[in-house]
């Protein structure tokens, strides 16, 4: 069984450590590099024993990717979803999916773009190889697949197009914020929601052959 630690209030369940453990994982590691982060920093973020972690998820890797997996879900889900439906939406749905949870996670872009751009080391192929397997290229070939569905605009090219869409996807999370202040941009979730239809519809227009039909996301 594992060690609980007591606190004040009702007593802790082992789901809730090892939620704590994640949430603990989530916020230290978005502040800090992967080595920076110890073990013991996590077990007191998340004020539980340190020998949870080993138990839970068997090494601070363990723990870092599976904090990755729940954090990236609902994105890798609804990839899953509109793989195996109908295409036309594809794009926008992804990208109305992962405004939703980075507007919850604001920070978390920018963990993966740091673990992403990471310098080469054994330690370092290791945490992105956990994060490739989470975000594998086939499953985000969205614009190869409208391209094959023959539904993408002639006079698109598709290097062009998914470099747009990637675009769409990470700069809104990553932009300085001198820059934000600079063009009197204000983020909240709400305002993140809105730019997610704002940018499904250029998606929307920009790419598809049929754009005179509106998305759903786009007549909400």
């Amino acid at each position: 069984m594992p060690i609980l630690k007591k606190t004040a209030g009702r007593p802790l369940t082992q789901v809730d450590n090892r939620n704590a453990l994640i949430e603990a994982a989530r916020v230290l590691f978005v502040e800090s590099d992967y080595d920076k982060v110890s073990v013991r920093a996590i077990a007191q973020q998340a004020n539980v024993d340190a020998s949870l972690i080993r138990y839970y998820f068997q090494s601070k890797l363990g723990l870092f990717s599976e904090m990755l997996k729940e954090t990236l879900a609902p994105l890798t889900q609804k990839i899953s979803q509109t793989n195996k439906a109908m295409i036309h939406n594809s794009p926008e749905e992804i990208l109305s999916t992962y405004y939703s949870m980075m507007s919850q996670n604001p920070d978390f872009p920018k963990l993966i773009y740091r673990t992403a751009s990471l310098p080469d080391s054994p330690q370092n192929r290791e945490l992105q190889a956990r994060l490739l397997t989470l975000m594998p290229s086939p499953k985000f070939a969205i614009i190869d697949k409208i391209k094959d569905a023959d539904i993408l605009k002639a006079d698109v090219d598709v290097m062009c197009a998914k470099m747009s869409f990637i675009s769409l996807l990470i700069f809104p999370f990553l932009m300085p914020e001198l820059f934000k202040k600079a063009v009197g941009i204000e983020t909240s979730p709400e305002f993140m929601q809105k730019l997610a239809k704002h940018n499904a519809s250029l998606l929307r227009h920009g790419l598809f052959a049929d754009d005179n039909q509106p998305s759903q996301d786009c007549k909400k």
